[in-house]
């Protein structure tokens, strides 16, 4: 039996009315999908592009950072090398020199004492003072040798190194002034016997001496903190 479509006529119309309304809404629906699709991959695209960016900056920062500590941690320990070596190693060999040239002075000054050769004492005292000169010198020579690696460290120190760099340069100025007074003064205080007075001059060196260590701590403690920090 042959179907009869002819009731359908009079709406043929509104069909293909309602057929172009849904296919115009699904070239829309998937014109705006398509277009959010897009924008989608091109979000995710730059989202990765973005992450790789940032991993890159963080490695970047990283190798910087560490290159930094190493660095700063190397110029840091050869500095305090330099340091100990001033400080412990240079005072071990000033006072074997310097028991060396009192004890040669005194046995030259007793001689000339005893045989009443005032010759004798005026040229061991002029042997002793040259001898003491001779130290000054070589000490002079090393704390040159301390503040030319001290400006080496002031490039990459922060400001609060800075300061206590400073006041330890005004403390082993301190401490050479009073060591060179000493020894300038010691071969005429061991002739008048002067022990009270070579004890006074040992005390402020002494003194001068414990505020260089103090100084030193302090800059320690300041160069571990910024080690940290990096």
């Amino acid at each position: 039996m042959d179907l009869d479509f002819d009731f359908l006529k009079p709406y043929i119309h509104y069909l293909v009315f309602a057929f172009i309304g849904l296919v115009i809404l699904y070239i829309k629906t998937y014109t705006q999908e398509r277009a959010k699709r897009k924008v989608l991959i091109q979000t995710n695209k730059k989202l990765i592009e973005e992450t790789e960016s940032i991993k890159k900056e963080h490695q970047l920062d990283i190798s910087k950072r560490r290159y930094q500590y190493e660095s700063k941690k190397e110029q840091y320990l050869n500095f305090y090398k330099l340091i100990d070596s001033f400080t412990s190693e240079a005072n071990l060999k000033m006072q074997e020199k310097l028991i060396s040239i009192l004890n040669n002075f005194y046995e030259d000054f007793l001689n000339a004492s005893t045989n009443e050769d005032k010759t004798a004492e005026n040229t061991a005292i002029i042997k002793m003072s040259k001898e003491m000169q001779k130290i000054s010198l070589d000490s002079v020579a090393e704390l040159t040798k301390l503040r030319q690696e001290t400006n080496t460290i002031r490039i990459i120190a922060s400001d609060e190194i800075l300061k206590k760099l400073n006041l330890l340069e005004l403390s082993y100025d301190e401490l050479f002034e009073k060591s060179n007074k000493m020894m300038s003064a010691l071969p005429r205080l061991i002739i008048k016997n002067k022990q009270d007075k070579i004890n006074e001059l040992q005390k402020e060196i002494e003194l001068s001496s414990n505020v260089g260590k103090s100084i030193n701590n302090d800059i320690i403690k300041l160069m571990r903190k910024e080690l940290n920090e990096i």
